[in-house]
């Protein structure tokens, strides 16, 4: 098989590539979106696409002869045209549940770490200034007895779940589809309006995809339910949170503090407004990039399109209905 890999980022691809693979390329697209002529003529003759965030238009797939699945390297798929890939009667692949005890340990460490306040704690541990390191203990707080309220209790959401279960925490949550209620009845979470987790949860931690109904999910209207003790998380997809909106309230204390993973632009620029709050802990899109989940995102992509250019068969995680 034949694998084109559209990933701007370099892993080290000579250790990721099976054997059974024949040949492969590897482009990205530039600011824009666009493909250069030359990177274009290197994918014609591919039976596969293995993307990360570069997109899957009309402009790369028009350059394909022979293309049999497109397979995203984890979760979200927004930059897949699911319509135009559809058209060509090819799957377009995700990988479900690959990531979610990764992104749900990682939502839980950001909880513990503004519960704890630990940010601060280390930095004035390291500057021997016990007094201020003291202090930050009438801010701190116990996850025991809290509300978490879990926006989408799909694979993640219902991951965080069992974990906030585990520190005894009271769990309602939000989700548009009847999904994992066996796992909610487990945790004894409770399905609200978004109206009401909002303005109920101490603790609001955002778990869905990003689509048309979830982009600015999260804006300035939304967080007005919240109140000012609320801690705020998204380890889930930038552009579900209004960021200058967000950035608003941290800095007028409207709420407590936030934990980011994900931003609408990435990398992270300079500028961003949630960058240097002292009441928000960002990290750089790496929920759900432990080694072990990398690896195994891995080789589930590559047996995904096994299945189809090898074997013939259907492959799994189909999201553009072919």
């Amino acid at each position: 098989m034949n694998i084109g890999y559209l990933i701007k980022v370099l892993p080290r691809l000579e250790e990721i590539v099976p054997a059974d693979v024949e040949s492969y390329v590897q482009i990205y697209a530039d600011e824009n979106g666009v493909y250069t002529a030359a990177d274009l003529g290197k994918i014609t003759k591919v039976d596969a696409f293995i993307i990360s965030m570069e997109p899957v238009n009309e402009q790369i797939l028009a350059a394909t002869e022979r293309l049999k699945i497109v397979q995203r390297l984890g979760v979200g798929y927004e930059t897949i045209d699911l319509e135009a890939v559809a058209r060509r009667q090819i799957p377009a692949c995700n990988i479900d549940g690959v990531n979610k005890e990764a992104v749900a340990e990682h939502n839980m460490a950001l909880i513990l770490s503004l519960a704890k306040k630990l940010p601060e704690a280390i930095n004035f541990t390291q500057k021997s200034d016990w007094p201020s390191a003291r202090e930050l203990t009438r801010k701190a707080f116990e996850l025991k007895g809290c509300t978490i309220g879990i926006i989408g209790f799909g694979d993640t959401g219902s991951s965080l779940a069992k974990r906030a279960h585990g520190f005894e925490m009271k769990i309602v949550y939000n989700e548009v589809r009847d999904v994992n209620g066996d796992i909610a009845e487990q945790v004894s979470a409770t399905r609200v309006s978004k109206e009401q987790l909002l303005s109920t949860a101490d603790i609001v931690c955002v778990c869905t995809d990003l689509n048309d109904s979830t982009r600015y999910m999260i804006d300035a209207d939304a967080i007005a339910f919240m109140r000012p003790e609320t801690t705020f998380l998204c380890c889930a997809r930038g552009g579900i949170v209004d960021e200058p909106a967000l950035a608003q309230a941290l800095k007028k204390g409207k709420i407590a503090q936030a934990g980011i993973d994900v931003f609408e632009t990435e990398p992270v620029e300079p500028d961003n407004p949630l960058l240097g709050l002292p009441n928000c802990i960002v990290t750089s899109h790496v929920a759900g990039a432990t080694y072990p989940t990398t690896m195994r995102t891995w080789e589930w992509a590559h047996e995904n399109i096994r299945a189809v250019v090898n074997r013939g068969e259907r492959p799994r995680w189909i999201k553009n209905g072919v």
